[in-house]
């Protein structure tokens, strides 16, 4: 049959054949022993659409990469020992990996600020450790509202990524009746149009929320604001997975500010005075 002769229905078909037959492995083979053809056929199409998006990681992804230096962690804790609190558990979609969680509570607890404002809750794990270690600190922790629904944003927002994660979100979960739960404030917005003045008094930001490039700015411009630009800054996932977060720290480092990479991690740190 001559391909012209295909219906639109019948391209998308045959299109999304290939893709499948092209994303087939041998985890593909198990989950369709274990759960069956679609499963299997849903499994092969994500991961070739997972493997072609990481082919088109530019050469200019890495050297916005390059651009930014990396340290170690002692370097910026110094020779004074930090008491810390962090738990050693299964990892799970969404939540820090040890050394990132590690390296975000050394530095917070070095700090001791009197009022912490994370953006982005997920299910609260860096939430409660934050609560944790800083007994006398106010955290702030900023998540979409509870009755969000994917793909029903107006089209002027600003836009978003990690839909999967937003989609199967408990926000809360690990602090909740917890004796720390007492410190913690939960808001519940889109931070393109919260009052981030809810957390007056925040001098250190931890911004793990929508890692567009739109929110990375968003999000730090305002936190900068709340802080008259002095205050020390975390972002985590600074990767080459999330080239919009990159764009945006490059666009400080150019402007003076000293952003760096924590060897190790994928957190990005800065400290500002003015």
């Amino acid at each position: 049959m001559n391909r012209r002769m295909l219906s639109p229905a019948w391209k998308t078909w045959c299109t999304r054949l290939v893709k499948v037959v092209l994303g087939m492995n041998g985890a593909a083979l198990i989950i369709a022993l274990r759960r069956g053809p679609t499963a299997a056929w849903n499994f092969s199409l994500r991961n070739f659409e997972e493997s072609q998006a990481l082919k088109k990681i530019s050469r200019q992804t890495w050297k916005m990469l390059g651009q930014i230096p990396e340290v170690s962690l002692l370097e910026l804790l110094g020779d004074q020992p930090v008491p810390v609190q962090v738990e050693v558990r299964r990892y799970e979609d969404g939540i820090l990996f040890l050394e990132h969680s590690l390296a975000l509570v050394a530095l917070a607890v070095r700090e001791n600020p009197p009022v912490v404002l994370e953006i982005g809750t997920f299910c609260g794990h860096t939430t409660r450790l934050l609560a944790q270690n800083l007994k006398q600190s106010i955290i702030h922790t900023v998540d979409l509202p509870a009755d969000y629904v994917v793909g029903r944003d107006p089209a002027d927002a600003l836009p978003k990524d990690d839909f999967h994660l937003i989609a199967q979100r408990t926000v809360g979960r690990e602090y909740r009746n917890r004796p720390e739960a007492e410190r913690i404030v939960q808001h519940w917005a889109d931070t393109a149009q919260w009052d981030f003045s809810l957390a007056s008094g925040a001098t250190f930001f931890f911004i793990d929320g929508s890692h567009t490039y739109e929110y990375a700015k968003n999000d730090s411009e305002k936190c900068f604001q709340l802080c008259r630009g002095r205050g020390t800054f975390l972002w985590h996932d600074c990767e080459l997975s999330h080239p919009g977060v990159l764009r945006f720290l490059v666009e400080w480092r150019e402007k003076g500010r000293n952003i760096v990479r924590i060897r190790g991690t994928t957190l990005a740190y800065l400290k500002t005075s003015s």
